[in-house]
């Protein structure tokens, strides 16, 4: 099997590139090729450079060669961060493609995925159980990482806007990886807080009510959010406040919630018809690259592994999670949530 890496491209609402991540770091590289070495690993030109890992870094490590964008997609399991560009459907005909999808935030994204008769594993949607709870294995470590840098902006936030800590409220929609580190985080600092979850949605407007920041990040597998966090419960939260929609890659749980740039932490838009302003980046985890990305892929080795050795069909036949990331395979939609989120 010849598998590539890709060197990641996002560019922000104003066309400006904002992804630093990269899937495999070489030493993770190297982790594979002492597992599997009959693989040949094939490196997009520059993946790593945004974090400091030049093209002589993979080689060093055991992959084969460095190559083209294009020749990247040629390889039988291509390996990536971020969605498919929309001019690279069309290139990926009996290919596996591994990375971030979310495709149920676009009908067209999905229609493309389903024309290009690629097979789709979507890290996101890739789920296991711990300690009785559904978990994510490689979405966890980037849930983690965004909610511990969103509430540092908090932090900054608060003191650009003179307030003192101690005093403020932040209510958190969803208790899953983002939800609970980040009632960690705003805890250890001194902030009211306040988790809701789906058995507490009643006690959501009593407290948003007051509340000065809002986080959500209610996800549901292979679906867009509901808006639960309405205009109506933003405006009763304290005026000049901030909300971050973590989920705002699948859509976004907060009404009238725009994607924003990690380039533009403060410079920041309101929600229409408030007074509450929104920092959402669909990326927040590119803002601690390196260290996000050494997580990511070794999160997501073990499965990439299992894929070398075995094969796609009997991969997802003995390991449920790698089942449960196939999304789009055979010109069809394979998994029941991203089938629900467009009947």
């Amino acid at each position: 099997m010849i598998l590539s890496i890709l060197k990641e491209s996002k560019a922000d609402t104003l066309g400006r590139e904002v992804e630093n991540r990269v899937i495999l770091i070489p030493a993770l590289v190297a982790a594979l090729k002492r597992q599997c070495p009959q693989a040949e690993v094939w490196v997009e030109a520059n993946a790593g450079i945004k974090i400091d890992y030049k093209d002589e870094d993979y080689l060093k490590a055991g992959a084969t060669k460095t190559v083209s964008h294009d020749q990247a997609l040629s390889a039988d399991l291509v390996l990536g961060v971020k969605e498919t560009k929309n001019e690279d459907f069309n290139k990926i005909k009996g290919k596996i493609f591994m990375s971030y999808q979310h495709f149920a935030e676009s009908k067209d994204r999905t229609n493309q995925a389903i024309k290009s008769g690629a097979t789709f594993i979507c890290l996101e949607t890739m789920e296991t159980e711990r300690e009785g709870r559904k978990y994510f294995p490689c979405l966890a470590p980037m849930s983690e990482a965004a909610a511990r840098i969103l509430v540092r902006h908090a932090d900054w936030f608060a003191l650009l806007s003179r307030k003192t800590i101690g005093n403020l409220r932040a209510t958190i929609l969803g208790a899953g990886a983002v939800g609970r580190c980040a009632a960690k985080e705003f805890s250890l600092r001194g902030y009211e807080v306040h988790l809701i979850d789906r058995v507490s949605l009643k006690k959501l407007p009593s407290s948003i009510k007051g509340s000065f920041f809002a986080v959500s990040s209610m996800y549901t597998t292979g679906k867009s959010p509901e808006k639960l966090i309405t205009r109506e419960l933003l405006a009763t939260m304290l005026p000049g406040g901030c909300v971050y929609p973590v989920d705002i890659d699948q859509g976004g749980g907060i009404e009238g919630a725009l994607q924003t740039s990690i380039l533009d932490p403060f410079n920041l838009p309101k929600i229409g018809n408030t007074d509450i302003f929104c920092f959402a980046p669909p990326n927040l985890p590119s803002l601690g690259a390196r260290t996000t990305s050494e997580a990511l892929g070794s999160a997501v080795l073990p499965y990439i592994i299992e894929i070398i050795n075995l094969g796609i069909e009997k991969a997802a036949e003995k390991n449920l999670t790698i089942k449960s990331g196939i999304n789009i395979s055979n010109n069809r939609i394979i998994h029941s949530g991203l089938a629900e989120a467009f009947t």
